[in-house]
């Protein structure tokens, strides 16, 4: 009776010792996961924003709207409130007809809430005037934070805001 009692204490005494090694251990691969998950998001908003690029320096505005939500909302400092997706387009294809417009976006912060992400960076965006256009060539840079959701077809972008950086001051001799 005494070695059946020794080796039930034992035996206890094991599956206890063993018990937060295995919560310590899901935690990690929990972890790990969700690690995946915002790697994995991140790459494919990334991706979503050189295709915006791309898709609109090619004229397939409604493909690149697809990346936006169909209640998206964009601020664009120094410019009207764009609301919704077709706008989006609309303002796309109206820019379109002065000239060529490149966008190059660096991430500075990805944050990552499972179904929502928020992309921070920087851009730098370069605009080549046709004969048609009322403005010069440019170079415009700023700031912009954009939040995404995940839907069935992918991420999307609800809320795009960019703060332009004002035009540098001529230097004086």
């Amino acid at each position: 009776m005494r070695n059946f009692l020794l080796l039930t204490l034992s035996v206890l005494f094991l599956a206890a010792c063993q018990q937060p090694a295995n919560k310590e251990t899901e935690a990690g691969l929990e972890a790990a996961g969700q690690e995946q998950q915002r790697a994995a998001a991140l790459a494919e908003i990334e991706a979503a924003n050189l295709a915006i690029n791309t898709l609109n320096r090619e004229g397939r505005f409604e493909e690149a709207g697809a990346y936006f939500a169909p209640d998206v909302i964009q601020f664009i400092s120094g410019q009207p409130k764009i609301e919704g997706r077709e706008a989006w387009i609309a303002a796309q294809k109206q820019a379109a007809e002065i000239g060529d417009w490149n966008l190059e976006l660096e991430v500075l912060n990805f944050e990552y809430f499972g179904d929502y992400a928020v992309d921070r960076g920087r851009g730098v965006q370069t605009f080549a005037a046709n004969e048609n256009s009322p403005i010069p060539s440019m170079q415009l840079v700023g700031n912009y934070m954009v939040l995404w959701k995940r839907t069935d077809g992918g991420w999307q972008i609800q809320y795009d805001y960019v703060v332009v950086d004002p035009p540098a001051e001529p230097e004086t001799e």
